[in-house]
């Protein structure tokens, strides 16, 4: 199913195109504080933003991969992205999102998220969601409760170039009808 475009009381979910690649980078790709608990390597360059919205534009019609970019309704901003990627591993979509920091704190991230977990039971039928932060990252911690995710077991989480390894925390999310 092609990724669609969702909407909330605040923000528009829409799908990142490469022409987002500038405030993509600029406001998270390429922020070491952003970065500092992400799985993706931080960006040295608009061209690495570029390349990876290349391959988000490709995905676009996937059935395994939904992402869109957050943008609030009363300003058009772009300000951050998340979504699901099914995880073979756990056999359910995982949720992964970021936020530029002048938006950190304001519920747009859990606004967001219950968002694309409401599309995925609704349009999908998933009823199970897996979701992992990084230990130090409480903040994400929050968001996932705020989501109704239950913490489940510590773990480790690798850096998509496996540059690093970080201790995380795993939860899972069960939606009953």
């Amino acid at each position: 199913m092609k990724t669609p475009v969702l909407q909330t009381e605040r923000l528009i979910l829409r799908p990142l195109t490469t022409a987002d690649a500038e405030t993509v980078y600029s406001g998270w790709a390429s922020d070491p504080e952003v970065n500092k608990y992400m799985v993706y390597v931080l960006h040295r360059s608009v061209s690495e933003t570029i390349e990876w919205l290349k391959q988000v534009e490709a995905d676009l019609n996937s059935s395994d991969s939904y992402l869109w970019g957050f943008v609030i309704r009363e300003s058009g901003q772009l300000i951050g992205s998340g979504g699901l990627n099914f995880n073979k591993g756990h056999e359910m979509f995982e949720v992964g999102y970021n936020i530029m920091k002048a938006h950190w704190n304001k519920g747009y991230t859990s606004e967001a998220m219950r968002a694309a977990i409401d599309f995925a039971a609704r349009e999908l039928g998933a009823v199970r969601f897996y979701g992992r932060h990084s230990k130090d990252n409480v903040f994400s911690g929050k968001v996932m409760e705020k989501l109704g995710f239950i913490y489940q077991k510590d773990g480790e989480t690798a850096k998509i170039d496996d540059s690093s390894i970080s201790p995380s925390r795993e939860y899972l999310l069960n939606i009953t009808n």
